[in-house]
Parts: structure tokens; C-alpha cells; sequence
């Protein structure tokens, strides 16, 4: 029997076709790219070009040292995109239009609520990394031009990846999908996202407390696709097959990234809204650095 395509061998035409071509779509699309605008460049130009005074805090953090900086994942880095377009158009060609519509459109819901939650945490305060000054790759010329770097927590690059592939997960399922689809899938799906944060920190566009904040965002405004099983699951994943990264350093990594997960998870339940935890942080990390 044949094996399932690769959805990475899915062209994403279909989806940017119908996504602003259906009349059921349109107006979800266009709302969502508004969206994009103004909680992800918008907030950032405007400080930028200091038209805003959001205090900006630093969120390095030293264990981001054991892992290397590593140019080659730019190309992994900026397939962040498309990672989640073709599955929406993989559903396109199995279901039909008619079908698939109904799922996109949930779809963008949800990936609109990822940049409104997350732009919750950029209003309050903008934070940033330490990215080295390499523009020996065109790309990170391009990345650095268009990316002024001031919203890391949390990481919009974790959050989308982990969405879209415990909503993919959910939608084989409510689907109906055959088994073996939907396991070559879901594995494909999860083996990518972890890829991709992996390459956030590589490429030194976060730190591991951006990852951290990203995950315990998910969990808490995406329960229904994505919990809190699903996150530490998602860390004991990551940098398994790196060899470049000694045992140690790696342990230390993922132990500091779980802690500060169940820090902000345990925090959250004497709090009135799941974004205290993350602005507290905040706000003590820019204590912090201002004790220094």
C-alpha cells in the first residue's frame, strides 16, 4: 500500500485561493492578516520609531549560551509559514472545498486569538533577545530588516506550531481520517513543530524563556486542542536527535524550561486571568535587570 503524501509535498495555492476567495473565508482571512498588522508590526514600529514608550525588558537568559548559534536553520526558521498553510490545503484536497471550509475557518479563529492573546503581553511590555550581528546569509538581513525584535515573550513562532498541529491532531480525528494517515501525519506535524523550536533558539530569535511563555500560553487559551500534557510532552521532545548540544547542557536546558512552565501553571490558579503570571514575570525580570 502506498504511503500517505508528505504533507510537505502539499502545494499551498489551494489555500491561499480559497482562504480569500470563499465567500465563507474572506471575511476571516482579512480579519486575521488585519490582526497580524497591528498586533505583530504595528506595536513593534511604532516603539521602534518611539511613536509608543512600552518599556522594552530583556529576557535573555544564560543557559541560552549551551545552545549554539547555528546560521544553516534560517531556511527552518522561515518555513514557520508554510508549515501551517499546507496542512490547511492538504484538508482542501482530501475533503473537498465544501468540507474543508468549516475547518480553515475555525482555524483562523484560533490563530487570531494567538496574536490577540499574545499582543495582551506586547502592550503591557515589549521584550527582546540579543541576536548576534550576522548578515553574512541574505536571509538574516531580511529578518532583522523586517522583525524590529521586540516581541519574544511569548513566542508567536511556539505558539503557531504547536496550534496548528494538536488542531490538525483534532481534525483527523473529528474527520475521520484512516489510521495510517493520520499517524504519518500527525508525526510529520510534530516532528516539524518541534523542529521549528528548536530552530528559534538556534537562530538565536529567542531565548528558552520565550519558549516556556509560549507553551503555557498555548495550554491555557488553546485547552481544547493543546494542554498542559501536550507542552511538557512538547519539551521532553526537544534536541533529542542534536548532537551538538552535550548531554548536560541539554538537561539543563529542558529542566529550566519545565520549571518555569510549572511556574507560571501554578501561579496561574490564584489568578484572575492567565496573563498575571506572564506580566509578573515580566516585571520581575525588569527588576532585575535593573538591579545589575
Amino acid at each position: 500500500m502506498k504511503d500517505p503524501k508528505p504533507i510537505k509535498e502539499f502545494n499551498t495555492l489551494p489555500t491561499w485561493l480559497v482562504s480569500l476567495g470563499h465567500p465563507k473565508l474572506i471575511g476571516g482571512s482579512i480579519s486575521y492578516l488585519r490582526t497580524v498588522a497591528l498586533d505583530f508590526f504595528v506595536i513593534q514600529f511604532l516603539r521602534k520609531f518611539k511613536f509608543t514608550k512600552t518599556p522594552i525588558v530583556h529576557v535573555d537568559n544564560p543557559l541560552d549560551k549551551k545552545i549554539p548559534f547555528n546560521p544553516r536553520c534560517i531556511a527552518d526558521y522561515l518555513g514557520f509559514v508554510n508549515y501551517w498553510i499546507r496542512p490547511l490545503a492538504l484538508l482542501i484536497r482530501t475533503l473537498g472545498v465544501k468540507r474543508a471550509v468549516p475547518q480553515l475557518d475555525k482555524f483562523y479563529v484560533n490563530l487570531k486569538k494567538a496574536y490577540t492573546s499574545a499582543a495582551k503581553i506586547y502592550r503591557f511590555r515589549l521584550s527582546t533577545t540579543d541576536r548576534p550581528h550576522y548578515k553574512r546569509r541574505i536571509y538574516f538581513a531580511g529578518v532583522h530588516m523586517l522583525d524590529p525584535h521586540y516581541l519574544c515573550v511569548p513566542s508567536l513562532h511556539i505558539t503557531i506550531v504547536c496550534l496548528a498541529y494538536s488542531f490538525m491532531r483534532h481534525v483527523f480525528e473529528e474527520e475521520k481520517y484512516p489510521e495510517r494517515e493520520k499517524e504519518a501525519w500527525n508525526k510529520e506535524l510534530y516532528d516539524g513543530a518541534v523542529k521549528i523550536a528548536e530552530t528559534v533558539l538556534y537562530v538565536k530569535q529567542h531565548s528558552v524563556n520565550c519558549v516556556s511563555a509560549a507553551l503555557y500560553m498555548s495550554a491555557k487559551i488553546f485547552p481544547y486542542f493543546f494542554t498542559k500534557e501536550d507542552a511538557l510532552g512538547f519539551l521532553d521532545s526537544m534536541f533529542k536527535n542534536r548532537k551538538d548540544i552535550p548531554e548536560d547542557d541539554k538537561k539543563q536546558v529542558l529542566d529550566y524550561m519545565k520549571d518555569l512552565f510549572l511556574q507560571l501553571w501554578k501561579e496561574a490558579e490564584t489568578c484572575s486571568d492567565w496573563s498575571e503570571p506572564l506580566k509578573n514575570w515580566l516585571i520581575k525580570t525588569e527588576k532585575s535587570a535593573d538591579n545589575r
